[in-house]
């Protein structure tokens, strides 16, 4: 049986220590910037070394995203980029950073406010700025996809925009950016990662392509993430969890994802939770549901992880968790019974559709119910 399939990543990825150094040359002569950083960046004084590196341009700076990126932080970039008529963006930061900057810089050119496009009231329908994603983070993967996910906290939906033309023009990945990354974001940041790598391997869209991508990103954040939470200042550690990171977008942005995004927007969008923690919390459960039909995949997992296809990769992928000490439920974060009908409700994206085994709402219920236990 022959497959066919299409690949689409950003005009230009840059990866490699010390390539910080190339931007000024990777962006649009005469470019008026809009840099946004986040909040690590401007404590360790990234922003302001950045800033120094683009003299020669007109540069305005923005920071104070949220760390699951509002509505109303795209708001904000679109006010200061329509107000200084800017014509690139470049963000520096984990992925709630890039996310609200790369929704800014769709938006800016064109009309209305952010919530017209995540309610759909509105449609990009044309190129926005350029727009440069510098990762200080090894997890969300946003710096080459074509979606931002954002937040509406007052009727607490979690979704994404997207369209082709968000991916950004440039993905520059300079893992030095990523060694003041503590170690408990370096954790759910890799688990995300993680998370991402293995629904895109068992994803119903998966090709050769996207699987021989997610194979490589299971296989190096397995064995590194780890060493990096012990070692965070080891630069080659913190390379081999950029590539894997870089290599899991890859996957994903072609295959799509599974039941564990599909719930985790709404979940952490209802209990406040981050992204990255309430998949890993996910992760193992939503492994044990999609065993019966995940065999073979989960063999060849198994083989990448430890050399053995014999091994049970989902107790594997538990004992890392286990590890990191990362929650069995979400009993702390106050998930009870009231919440299902909204995470019910809410949690049918595009994610839910690509999962191996399907979810009816009674299986849904089941889950939540055990979740809320533990």
């Amino acid at each position: 049986m022959q497959s066919a399939f299409e690949l689409s990543y950003p005009p230009k990825i840059v990866f490699g220590t010390g390539k910080l150094q190339m931007l000024p040359s990777l962006l649009p002569p005469a470019a008026e910037i809009l840099l946004v950083t986040g909040r690590h960046a401007e404590e360790n004084g990234l922003s302001a070394e950045i800033t120094k590196m683009l003299s020669s341009f007109r540069v305005l700076t923005a920071s104070g995203i949220h760390p699951e990126p509002l509505l109303s932080d795209v708001d904000m970039l679109i006010e200061i980029g329509r107000k200084e008529r800017l014509t690139c963006v470049v963000a520096v930061g984990g992925g709630s950073v890039l996310d609200a900057a790369k929704a800014a810089a769709a938006i800016i050119p064109s009309e209305g406010c952010c919530a017209d496009y995540f309610y759909d009231k509105r449609k990009i329908v044309s190129k926005g700025l350029f727009f440069a994603a510098l990762p200080s983070t090894a997890g969300t993967g946003t710096e080459i996809t074509k979606n931002s996910v954002l937040t509406d906290p007052v009727a607490k939906i979690k979704k994404s925009i997207r369209h082709q033309t968000m991916i950004p023009d440039l993905a520059l990945i300079d893992p030095a950016l990523t060694l003041s990354c503590p170690p408990s974001l370096s954790a759910a940041s890799g688990m995300d990662a993680l998370v991402q790598a293995i629904e895109s391997y068992v994803s119903t869209n998966a090709n050769a392509a996207s699987r021989a991508l997610a194979r490589a990103a299971v296989a190096s954040i397995y064995h590194t993430l780890p060493e990096v939470c012990i070692k965070p200042q080891d630069i080659a550690l913190r390379s081999i969890m950029a590539e894997g990171s870089l290599l899991s977008a890859m996957a994903f942005s072609q295959s799509g994802l599974g039941a564990i995004h599909g719930l985790a927007h709404p979940i952490g969008a209802l209990l406040n939770v981050p992204h990255g923690l309430t998949c890993t919390i996910l992760l193992p459960h939503l492994l044990t549901w999609n065993a019966p039909v995940c065999h073979n995949e989960y063999r060849e997992l198994a083989f990448a992880c430890t050399d053995s296809p014999d091994a049970d990769f989902t107790e594997a992928v538990s004992k890392l968790c286990r590890e990191l000490s990362v929650p069995q439920g979400f009993r702390e974060f106050k998930l009870s019974g009231e919440h299902f009908d909204f995470v019910l409700k809410n949690c049918r994206s595009n994610s839910m559709t690509t999962n191996p085994r399907p979810m009816a709402d009674e299986d849904i219920i089941a889950l939540l119910k055990q979740l809320a236990n533990h």
